[in-house]
């Protein structure tokens, strides 16, 4: 046998001239047909002479051969030990980290044998130094990707036989003692297992007898079973089908089973999914009880790569218990809609949308998430802005809707629109210095908003009385103004005009209400329906300034802990005054006359004809004019580290802000003094703390009736101010740091790829268990977190105050990597009873989980456990026991 080298050929014996031609054409044919590139070193073997080779040869089939092969490309191939060629048999042996590529086909091992005749290679693993089978055969064409202990290759026929093989299958893995590749890519079973574990020896498997993959589409086999850590259950298929496609594909949604005491036996989010194209789905899903209960829920998720994400659902429940007559049925219906817009998609236009809008018996009824039955405001908005690169204009419009479950009061915005012109300096020239005149700093503005707005209980919201009573108009104003005039470089002062003008759909008439001709003091509103457009012209004086003061104070001791200590308080105050314009400009305001029905004397009354309309008269009844002081403090010192020998100071907050602000009107008709405000904030030295607090004074004294009466407090109790509102709020984080061993992305889920979170909206409306799906998986990083908030407040408008005294408390901690306990809870200080309390507990079990949640006591009292596979595509196997909180009612 010869022992061919690739650069060097070398035999056992001096060749004759028939052996050199025989091993020049064997170069000449066998070399360039393989197409090696590759460096590589030969060892010792029984028939190969010794010489070591560094080569690099790079080459395609020569046409001069005269022979024609199978093969349609080069085939490259490397080892890191040894390659050796046998030209008697042949064949070429790779030993050691050995590859072999073909087109998109790959195949890498321990140890490959190439057959030049039958153009089929094989390969194996080897056992190392510990007996341990290493370098298996990895094979992959594609996105294929096969994991064996042995295979053999035809690279004509595009066939293998494999012994066992594990190969992943869309979410899924497939194996198999024995396997047949086909030349259409269709791998046959024999013996098989699919799960979606991904451990060699997988913690559990669906057994299949016979079967067969089609990769990328769906896998088929015969009876299969159930097995469990190596334990068979007694859960058995005819037959098994396993959709395993990397796209999106239509298909029925299994139903999840229930029981409750008062609707009964229930079949919950059953349907049908259907993808309708890469951009969009939509989702048809159903519920059922057997005591009268049903409902419907559709919803749909689009896509469009560098334009626009969102999703949309909606759903109906039609709630009834047939067997209480003392109960009412309820219609419950939610929409969500979630629009976002790619930054890249268009600089100059934003379109958004969030939507969460609900009837308020539908948490009540219908919401399995403890946060979602806690939350007492929901709000909702539409936008859509525009502006001109260039130019000074921007456009907006909003749709916005807020709604209380505690009030139930709804607001609603449809729309509200701006259309607005930066600031502009008209006098201005395209070239400057800096410099300007006065002229040049005369700036020009414009801005406009309409509005249409309803607010009313939700349970009356769409009738006809509740649409009367919108309020809608618009407005516009061109306000002119001189800046820059400064006296001592403190004092700023503003002179202005303004144009302004509204417009709206009606006005008001007040006069005497008659009662069979009798005056009776008392004055009705006539809503008299006409389009009318007001405006005026006023012209304005702002005098302002606002210094800073500094207080420092440094310590005399280099080695005192505190080293600096700074105090920047900032004074304010400002004065705007707008003359009296009524005998230039139309006069809007009208006086009533009535007669007392107790004096019998008559009395006036001064209205506007636009009182409390959207935004109000444009003029002013008479003249105007305030006065607005404000007080920031900010406290700050600098420390010196105890551990820190580099001397360097590190500067902290005492208080990030406390500040008062009020405001004076000398020409208003009574109650001149606004209430003094009063906020605060501070992290108290420490990043995990945060305190806010604040509190409102009034000037004003009461009546012995708790109304507040146009006399100061301090002329009748010589006290200078009566605190009407006040409050604190802590808020306290704590977190341990993050394991240094990190989870693998098997003990972990799988973060959402670029679709799958999104492929699915329907998945929020089913029940906990089946959340984790949707991307809401558990951190094991943090082997521990506490969140404390605390709030306090009181108000006291008239004699008698409330208060609100709470205290919330969640947190969570991980005593294994494997094990999560969580809790969630709270007091309520002036109730006297503990708030709405959830526990919760996570196990994670590799390829599988399990969770058990507990609201122990109150009205959504429930418990929960669920032990299920992680993988989407197996989420119905799993165990599911649970008792609702809505046997409660």
């Amino acid at each position: 046998m010869f022992s061919v080298n690739l650069r060097h050929i070398a035999i056992t014996k001096k060749p004759n001239i028939l052996t050199r031609y025989f091993l020049s054409v064997a170069a000449f044919l066998v070399i360039p047909f393989f197409g090696i590139a590759q460096e590589l070193q030969v060892i010792n073997r029984p028939d190969t002479l010794v010489q070591s080779v560094d080569s690099t040869i790079s080459d395609s089939l020569s046409a001069g051969t005269g022979k024609k092969t199978p093969l349609e490309a080069e085939v490259k191939y490397s080892a890191d030990d040894s390659i050796t060629i046998s030209m008697g048999d042949q064949k070429i042996f790779l030993y050691k980290n050995s590859s072999v590529d073909y087109q998109r086909i790959s195949l890498k091992a321990h140890y490959i044998e190439f057959d030049m005749i039958s153009n089929t290679v094989a390969a194996n693993g080897m056992p190392d130094s510990s007996g341990q089978m290493a370098g298996k055969p990895v094979f992959t064409q594609g996105s294929e990707k096969f994991d064996s202990d042995t295979m053999r290759y035809n690279f004509e026929s595009r066939k293998a036989i494999i012994k066992y093989i594990k190969t992943k299958q869309g979410e899924g893995f497939l194996h198999s003692d024995k396997t047949k590749r086909q030349s259409n890519g269709e791998i046959h079973v024999s013996k098989g297992k699919y799960t979606t574990c991904d451990a060699d020896h997988p913690h559990f498997y669906i057994r299949l007898t016979k079967a067969i993959a089609i990769p990328g589409e769906k896998i088929v086999s015969g009876p299969a079973f159930m097995v469990l850590e190596d334990i068979p259950l007694p859960l058995a298929l005819p037959f098994g089908f396993f959709p395993n496609t990397v796209n999106r594909s239509s298909g029925l949604l299994i139903p999840t089973y229930g029981e409750e005491q008062l609707r009964g036996f229930n079949l919950r989010n059953g349907g049908w999914y259907f993808a309708i194209n890469d951009y969009l789905d939509f989702t048809l899903l159903g519920s059922v009880y057997s005591r009268g209960t049903w409902g419907l829920s559709a919803a749909s998720v689009y896509k469009k790569r560098y334009r626009f994400n969102g999703k949309f659902s909606a759903e109906f429940m039609n709630n009834r218990v047939n067997d209480d007559p003392t109960y009412t049925p309820s219609k419950d219906f939610r929409i969500s809609w979630n629009h976002s817009q790619d930054p890249k998609a268009n600089p100059t236009r934003k379109f958004s949308a969030n939507v969460n809008f609900s009837t308020t018996s539908y948490e009540k009824n219908h919401s399995y998430s403890v946060n979602d039955y806690l939350t007492n405001t929901k709000q909702s908005s539409i936008s859509y802005s525009k502006n001109w690169p260039g130019r000074p204009f921007n456009f907006t419009a909003n749709l916005q809707q807020s709604q209380s479950s505690k009030t139930h009061i709804m607001n609603l915005t449809l729309p509200a629109m701006t259309f607005n012109m930066n600031r502009i300096y008209p006098f201005r020239g395209k070239t400057s210095d800096g410099k300007y005149n006065w002229f040049e700093n005369i700036q020009v503005s414009y801005s406009s908003k309409l509005a249409n707005q309803i607010s009313a209980p939700d349970s009356t919201f769409f009738t006809r009385r509740t649409l009367e009573t919108m309020k809608n108009g618009f407005s516009h104003s061109i306000p002119i103004s001189l800046t820059n005039i400064k006296i001592f470089k403190l004092i700023n002062i503003s002179p202005g005009m303004s144009y302004s003008g509204v417009l709206y759909t009606s006005y008001l008439n007040k006069r005497p209400r008659t009662d069979s001709l009798q005056y009776t003091g008392v004055l009705v509103t006539d809503t008299i329906r006409k389009l009318t457009y007001a405006h005026a012209l006023s012209t304005s004086l702002g005098i302002s300034a606002s210094p800073k003061l500094y207080g420092m104070f440094q310590s005399k001791k280099s080695d005192s802990y505190i080293a600096q200590v700074r105090h920047v308080m900032t004074p304010s105050a400002s004065f705007s005054f707008s003359p009296d314009m009524s005998g230039l400009m139309p006069d809007y305001y009208r006086t009533a006359a009535y007669p007392n029905t107790v004096t019998k004397q008559i009395q006036y009354n001064e209205y506007s004809v636009y009182e409390q309309y959207l935004y109000g008269t444009p003029t002013v009844n008479g003249r105007s004019g305030s006065v607005s002081l404000s007080l920031n403090n900010n406290l700050e010192m600098k420390v010196r580290a105890k551990n820190d020998t580099t001397g360097e100071l590190k500067k902290v907050s005492i208080l990030d802000n406390f500040n008062f602000s009020t405001s004076y009107s000398p020409f208003a008709r009574s109650y001149h003094w606004n209430p003094v405000n009063m906020t605060g904030s501070t992290s108290l030295f420490s990043d995990e703390l945060d305190v806010r607090f604040g509190a409102t004074f009034s000037p004003y004294a009461l009546d012995t009736s708790g109304i507040q009466v146009d006399k100061y407090l301090i002329n009748e109790t010589g006290k200078l101010f009566r605190a009407t509102r006040g409050y604190i709020d802590l808020g306290f984080r704590l977190q341990s740091a993050a394991g240094d061993k990190k989870e693998t992305p098997s003990e972990t889920a799988p973060p959402p790829d670029e679709y799958t979170d999104e492929s699915n909206p329907t998945l929020d409306m089913l029940d906990e268990s089946t959340r984790y799906y949707a991307g809401e998986y558990v951190d094991f990083d943090i082997p521990w977190s506490i969140n404390v908030d605390y709030s306090w407040s009181f108000s006291k408008q008239g004699l008698k105050a409330s208060y609100t005294h709470t205290l919330r408390l969640n947190g969570d901690i991980s005593i294994t990597p494997k094990w999560k306990i969580g809790l969630t809870s709270g007091y309520d200080f002036v109730a006297r009873e503990i708030t709405t309390t959830n526990f919760n507990l996570h196990r994670d079990l590799h390829c599988w989980e399990m969770r058990f949640s507990m609201v122990p006591f109150g009205d959504r009292r429930s418990f929960s456990f669920t032990i299920n596979a992680k993988s989407a595509i197996l989420r119905d196997v799993k165990y599911n026991k649970n008792k609702s909180w809505y046997d409660n009612f």
